[in-house]
């Protein structure tokens, strides 16, 4: 171990540091000794005493390099101590680029809080049917709140302004079918299009088998109430059969009333009888009613099939006096033809006599018979008597006569 190691390193003096050598044995190291490692310490360069304020000052700081311990960097021919950056200053720019964040990467997803919801689409389409010839005005507007907006489902339309004599529902009638998807939709459904027909349109609708809206609860609770007394007194508390107890009906007709008809559509029915016989009212207008079901109850009544098939009667009645109509047309039109063709062929054989009576001579006339030939036949007098040719017995009276009376002097 060298000697300048053993030394401390916070001796700055240099007479201290040669006394102190001085009385401390002499340790060969490596095979040298002392004193040629005290030859090589006195050529070393003096050092001030400025300097060692500042190695004081330093000591502690680990980036200060101490001059003692110099050769072991030369032995070990690496350096600890980390590169001194450039004290030169640096020359500011005119205009220094402004630091951009970073973008984020496409790539990353964004997470579920941030993403932009995308708008509802319907799985399938709402289902409206096809408008009839000259439909009134506000029929499509009720048609697209009905299956977009209350969300009934499976829609007919039935087309009974032609019928003859009209329904009880009233003259001119347009009905629209539709299914809801519970009890509760179709009450709800009833309710909305009811207010929204007097908000909007200011018609007053009335819905058959709707019920309030605090209805049902007090027809619940009755029920509740009914049902625990039966329990009370031992009677059946269950309904047998699908009986009607005036809350479930799943049926609820709603009449719109009389709207706006067609410009083309004015025509009433019955306009051009004198005695009519029927359901007719002199306003004119088109009448629309909306039968609302759940899915079993219009299983259940089948509407479809009992206007169908009056449409269906009616449709046939019209197309067979269409028929008969035609024929009578047709037949009309036959007579007048043979007609035609009969006074044709006589004025043809009145003109043809009397061409031939212009080419035949004139009869000669008839001479008086001579006197031989003729023949007088005398004629009878009031006092000529003619029997009978033949005899004849007497009559039936005479005969009777002779038996009762007899012969008289």
């Amino acid at each position: 171990m060298s000697f300048t190691r053993v030394v401390s390193p916070g001796i700055a003096c240099k007479a201290c540091r040669a006394a102190i050598a001085r009385s401390s044995p002499a340790i060969p190291v490596n095979g040298l000794t002392t004193h040629a490692s005290w030859t090589t310490s006195f050529a070393s360069p003096q050092r001030s005493f400025t300097a060692a304020t500042d190695r004081r000052a330093d000591k502690h700081n680990p980036a200060t390099e101490d001059p003692e311990f110099a050769f072991l960097d030369k032995n070990d021919g690496t350096s600890t101590t980390s590169p001194k950056p450039d004290s030169t200053p640096v020359e500011p720019t005119q205009q220094q680029p402004t630091p951009t964040p970073p973008e984020p990467s496409q790539s990353a997803p964004l997470p579920w809080y941030l993403q932009n919801r995308p708008t509802p689409t319907p799985q399938q389409p709402a289902l409206i049917p096809d408008l009839p010839p000259n439909p009134p005005p506000l029929l499509p507007t009720l048609l697209d709140y009905i299956s977009t907006t209350a969300g009934l489902d499976d829609l007919t339309l039935f087309d009974l302004r032609n019928l003859d004599p009209p329904p009880a529902l009233g003259p001119k009638l347009i009905m629209v079918l539709a299914t809801a998807r519970s009890e509760k939709h179709l009450h709800v459904s009833a309710d909305r299009f009811c207010r929204y027909l007097r908000r909007e349109h200011k018609l007053r609708a009335n819905a058959a088998g709707l019920l309030g809206r605090n209805e049902l609860k007090i027809k619940l609770r009755r029920k509740a109430k009914r049902m625990k007394m039966l329990a009370n007194v031992g009677g059946a508390t269950e309904i047998q059969g699908n009986l009607d107890d005036g809350i479930r009906t799943g049926w609820i007709c709603c009449t719109v009333g009389k709207i706006e008809a067609h410009p083309e559509d004015s025509e009433m029915p019955g306009d051009n009888v004198k005695e009519f016989v029927g359901f007719r009212e002199v306003k004119p207008g088109v009448n629309v009613v909306v039968q609302m079901f759940t899915e079993e109850k219009r299983a259940e009544i089948d509407l479809e099939a009992l206007w169908g098939g009056i449409l269906r009667t009616h449709e046939r009645k019209d197309r067979n006096a269409e028929e008969a109509l035609k024929q009578l047309e047709e037949d009309a039109n036959e007579d007048e033809a043979q007609v035609q063709i009969q006074a044709g062929r006589d004025a043809e054989h009145a003109a043809q006599q009397v061409t031939q009576r212009a080419d035949t001579p004139p009869p000669a006339p008839r001479t008086a018979p001579s006197p031989t030939h003729q023949f007088t036949k005398p004629r009878p007098t009031t006092g000529d008597v003619f029997p009978p040719a033949s005899p004849s017995r007497p009559p039936f009276d005479q005969i009777r006569r002779l038996h009762t009376i007899g012969l008289r002097p």
